[in-house]
């Protein structure tokens, strides 16, 4: 039951996520404020709705493993299981300014979130500070330099619905949201608990991979359909998101910690996929089936040490 009741939470939560952006966005269009800051708004928060949720909830309510965890996990499923499966349907195309810009950013966000964790096995809101400092400064870029990707993250937003079934939406969203994470969370909990796993474990996998199904159909969906011009820079930029906001906001919330002593070993499966999504892009501004295959490899045996781990 509790397995069920995970699943209907994430769900919830991803529903939610979707209302609230979808009905922010068409009430902001509707009072005249400029495309550039709506599309912005999609992009930042859109994916990274449900993570960001889920990572509060845990936090709050002291089981910071999960918070951690679930960013951590979704980053390396992001990576290992959605850019990879995307690439097996056909070679993914990387745009030069994901290149040069945005996956050096995610590596650099990686660096510090490792570093500074490690430093004292903890993240506090000093850290966090640290974080949404960096966050401010990836704004800046995409303010000044990604309009291309909001024109297309415009798209979805099909037409201005009206301001009240905007502001329905919009409160629906945020009320699903924080149900759909408590739902997800106190029965992810009870899973860690009835099986003797740990907190780190549950938010690895099942959270992790629960919160990063919204990516995972729209990198499958953007390969099929051939519309994989940004899908590398979108799950790079959501990688950003989780861990410079989402860390940076949930640590504010509690000091967050993990509750598995050799976590040294996610952190470098974390920083290895970051790195390899460079070193294919950059070796022939695509990634390759083979090179997805690579990705998907390298995710199986993440989860299998994982699981062996328990």
């Amino acid at each position: 039951m509790e397995f069920l009741l995970t699943g209907l939470g994430i769900t919830i939560l991803v529903l939610g996520a979707n209302w609230l952006i979808e009905g922010a966005s068409s009430l902001a269009l509707r009072l005249g404020i400029s495309k550039l800051v709506v599309g912005l708004s999609v992009v930042a928060f859109g994916t990274s709705l449900p993570e960001l949720v889920s990572s509060i909830v845990s936090a709050s309510k002291g089981y910071t493993s999960i918070a951690i965890s679930n960013v951590v996990g979704s980053n390396i499923a992001n990576v290992g299981l959605c850019l990879g499966l995307a690439a097996l349907f056909r070679a993914i195309p990387v745009k030069k300014s994901t290149i040069r810009s945005e996956i050096p950013f995610m590596i650099l966000s990686t660096l510090s979130f490792i570093s500074l964790f490690l430093k004292n096995n903890y993240l506090s809101w000093n850290d966090g500070v640290v974080f949404l400092s960096f966050m401010a400064i990836f704004m800046y870029y995409l303010v000044t330099s990604a309009r291309d990707v909001v024109e297309e993250e415009m798209e979805k937003i099909k037409e201005q619905k009206s301001v009240p079934l905007s502001v329905a939406m919009i409160s629906g969203g945020i009320l699903a949201l924080w149900f759909g994470g408590n739902l997800a969370i106190e029965n992810a909990v009870k899973i860690a608990r009835n099986f003797g796993l740990s907190q780190a474990f549950v938010g690895l996998t099942i959270v992790a991979v629960g919160t990063s199904l919204p990516e995972l159909v729209v990198s499958v969906v953007s390969t099929v359909k051939k519309e994989s011009d940004i899908l590398v820079g979108n799950i790079v930029g959501s990688n950003i998101f989780n861990i410079l906001l989402i860390l940076g906001v949930s640590s504010f919330f509690n000091r967050l910690t993990v509750d598995v002593s050799n976590y040294t070993m996610d952190l470098v499966f974390l920083l290895v996929t970051s790195i390899l999504v460079f070193v294919f892009s950059v070796s022939r501004k695509r990634i390759s089936r083979l090179e997805g295959v690579s990705l998907l490899l390298v995710y199986s045996f993440y989860i299998y040490l994982v699981v062996s781990r328990g």
